[in-house]
């Protein structure tokens, strides 16, 4: 059923050039270029989301000097051997009816992966990151780097590009310029609005007089930076104002905090609320003159976008995550097909691997920039096979899906009452309710194609019944593993899942002191602490490692240590736990070997490296193990092992 009446899908004119709909793909750093050049996948990612029907698509960050080439995965738009990629890309964009703004970027003093070139400042203050000291740029070199975000909005405007928008958010270069948090010159680029705003607003007014045609010039800026003397709303809404008085600019983007601990705002996470900060894009857009605001920050479905729009938080919707999840986004939105759309559960996976350095994978979207990924159907089998699954996690639940797509009979039989695995009890703690969206999605496409569930089937009942199939899938998880320690009985003892599935049957224990054994690093491990805080006057986590949360992206981790801080929870580094007995905990540094003894526990939870659940099933004919029943990994394998198993068969 299509959405026609929507306002998010009416036409929006900005700068002269009519916008098809109100979504957009704020930009999105992917890391697939190589050796500061464009790729294909670079080239895909693009073109396949203005496929899905997106209205305005902003590039990745595209390097205006050689002394902002972060790294080797950022395109550099001053290189004019990447000329014919970066028009092929533009071309292409249009051809599918999108609309192609290009991020133009320099970090300044921010060196997000290693001081590999001299970092540029505009003050003498470190890096909030990195503590990296910068040099701090003369008058002289500022006016030349503004000359140079001209020049490669000059050329992008010759390659057919429609837009530029310069990256003035997240403590970068223009960021550091506009806050006086971080300006603390002396000179026409220091003190007053007037000369924080004034190389941004020259180089607006170069590329608009350098340009003769309907050229978009946008800006993104934070509407709160997080950080005490930074641009905080009055200041952003100062900012926007004088801005808008030169007519030089066609809309305004806000995205919040910077690289000091705001971070964390940058991509809020599950943590948050949706559209976090839609009410900040109101405020903005109340003082941008009537120019167009793009609201961006957690904004996921549909439903909150339209709001976005109809209620007058912003005139654009900057879907970056969504629509790294589903590329189709906008075309199944504007159908009425929102059960098809693939959900964002904004944990965040997707920005850990790039925050890394690595090329952005999303846990599950297998086909991310890849060609065709917008219109990616399964494709028919010739053969058609029965086939069992064992196991209704995701993985379990991603092979059967697909593999029945593919016109083969599948059964997928599950020990539980409901499918979903250990990921529907990862959904049971706090802040992780919308990971049910990711099972929820899988079971609408399991039931779309016809799969069959059995319920209540224990996996050693079903070796005779599992000999009718041609093929059969095990795909039956994990479990955390017994830490080894001396325990005499005298606590209250739950693994993490034990903790959550207690959590569903409202029987949460109780009392003075909880032990946490963290031996994981993962979320969940941490939304269990919390957890346990709402239910105990003392919470104390222990690790043997010398930090926590290891393997939670970096703006997540922020987040966690703010909610283990805020809890006031005791974090007990290098040690682990050496004995329970007549309720009292031993906790042993595992460098010095020294102990100390804590009183008066109530409830001890372990959150370990897990085993395999199903270690044989003897069955004749052809078994495949995915997911954690091969070796327990993570969800992005999981998804993505299932998913390729489904294509395969």
């Amino acid at each position: 059923m299509d959405q026609p009446h929507a306002h998010l899908f009416k036409p929006l004119n900005v700068g002269g050039i009519e916008v098809r709909n109100r979504i957009a793909l704020p930009a999105v750093l992917t890391n697939f270029a190589r050796d500061s050049r464009v790729t294909d996948r670079w080239h895909n990612f693009l073109v396949e989301r203005a496929k899905g029907g997106c209205g305005l698509l902003v590039t990745e960050i595209i390097a205006v000097d050689p002394l902002a080439l972060a790294h080797s995965a950022i395109v550099a738009g001053f290189d004019e051997r990447n000329d014919d990629a970066l028009a092929k890309t533009a071309r292409d964009v249009k051809a599918a009816g999108g609309t192609l703004v290009a991020q133009l970027w320099h970090p300044g003093r921010q060196q997000l992966w290693q001081p590999s070139h001299s970092p540029m400042g505009v003050s003498d203050q470190p890096d909030a990151y990195s503590w990296t000291v910068p040099h701090v740029m003369s008058t002289a070199e500022l006016k030349r780097l503004g000359d140079a975000y001209v020049n490669v909005a000059l050329r992008l405007a010759r390659l057919g590009f429609d837009g530029i928008e310069l990256h003035g958010a997240h403590g970068y270069l223009l960021t550091q310029l506009l806050s006086p948090w971080s300006n603390t010159r002396a000179d026409e680029y220091g003190g007053p609005i007037e000369n924080r705003t004034r190389l941004i607003r020259d180089i607006a007014a170069a590329i608009r007089h350098g340009v003769d045609r309907p050229f978009i010039v946008g800006l993104k800026m934070p509407a709160d930076e997080g950080v005490s003397g930074g641009i905080n709303p009055e200041e952003a809404a100062s900012i926007t104002r004088r801005l808008a008085e030169t007519t030089h600019f066609d809309y305004f983007a806000y995205g919040q905090g910077n690289f000091s601990i705001s971070l964390e705002n940058h991509v809020p996470d599950m943590h948050f609320q949706a559209g976090h900060f839609i009410d900040l894009h109101r405020q903005m857009r109340a003082a941008s003159g009537g120019i167009p605001v793009m609201a961006l920050g957690r904004i996921g479905t549909f439903e909150l976008a339209e709001r976005v729009v109809a209620e007058g938080f912003g005139d654009l919707v900057g879907m970056g995550r969504a629509q790294v999840s589903d590329a189709a986004f906008a075309n199944k939105a504007e159908r009425g097909e929102l059960a098809a759309i693939r959900p964002c559960v904004f944990n965040n996976f997707c920005w850990g691997e790039v925050h890394a350095g690595k090329p952005i994978v999303e846990f599950h979207n297998p086909h991310l920039a890849t060609q065709g990924e917008a219109a990616w159907s399964p494709a028919r089998a010739t053969i058609h096979k029965r086939l069992a699954v064992v196991g209704a996690g995701p993985a379990g639940l991603e092979v059967a899906w697909v593999a029945a797509a593919r016109g083969h009979h599948v059964d997928v039989f599950h020990s539980g009452d409901v499918p979903g695995g250990k990921l529907r009890l990862e959904a049971a703690l706090p802040g992780h309710e919308e990971m049910t969206k990711v099972i929820d999605h899988q079971l609408v496409q399991a039931r779309s194609t016809g799969v069959n569930f059995k319920a209540g089937q224990k996996v050693e009942d079903l070796g005779p019944l599992l000999e009718n199939y041609d093929e059969v899938v095990v795909a039956t998880g994990s479990e955390q593993r017994q830490p080894e320690y001396l325990n005499d009985g005298s606590v209250s003892t739950y693994s993490m899942h034990e903790l959550a599935r207690a959590r569903e049957r409202k029987e949460l224990p109780r009392g003075e002191c909880a032990i946490l054994f963290d031996h994981d690093h993962t979320a969940p491990t941490y939304a269990g602490a919390s957890l346990l805080a709402s239910t105990h006057q003392r919470v104390v986590l222990v690790t043997p490692r010398t930090q926590v949360a290891s393997f939670v992206n970096y703006c997540s981790a922020l987040g966690i240590h703010r909610r283990l801080h805020q809890a006031d929870i005791e974090i007990i580094t290098a040690s682990t736990v050496a004995s329970i007995e007549r309720g009292a905990a031993t906790i042993q540094n595992v460098f010095s070997g020294k102990e100390r003894v804590i009183d008066n526990c109530d409830t001890f939870v372990f959150s370990t490296p897990r085993r395999v659940e199903t270690q044989f099933l003897e069955v004749s004919g052809r078994v495949h193990r995915i997911g954690d029943a091969m070796s327990p990994r993570n969800l992005m394998i999981a998804i993505h092992e299932g998913h390729a198993l489904g294509n395969q068969l």
